[in-house]
């Protein structure tokens, strides 16, 4: 057997590794900041229920849409979670462009 196939086994499988990891680290960012972003909506929720402080009108704006953008990510969630959600979640995406609903959330857009 020539070793040049051991070789390119070996070597996509290192890569493999690499993506997975990039991946994750990825995924963890992206989580580490909807938490900091969920905690800092609901300090501003609190604030403005309590009214013990007042809040200023950009920050009940901000935090009005990481609420939007969080049922939006609950949603695509639920649906992902269906049998055959993918295309599902893809066939929606589409059909709320065509109807100009948002469905992604802002910060996911490219």
């Amino acid at each position: 057997m020539d070793i040049n196939i051991f070789n390119k086994i070996y070597s996509s499988i290192i890569d493999g590794n690499k993506n997975i990891k990039l991946a994750l680290t990825r995924i963890q960012s992206i989580l580490t900041n909807e938490t900091r972003e969920s905690n800092e909506m609901l300090r501003i929720y609190q604030k403005y229920i309590t009214d013990n402080e007042s809040i200023t009108k950009e920050e009940l704006e901000q935090a009005n849409k990481q609420f939007s953008d969080l049922l939006k990510g609950l949603g695509l969630a639920g649906v992902f979670a269906l049998p055959g959600g993918l295309l599902a979640i893809a066939f929606i995406v589409k059909a709320g462009e065509k109807l100009g609903i948002d469905i992604i959330p802002d910060k996911y857009r490219k």
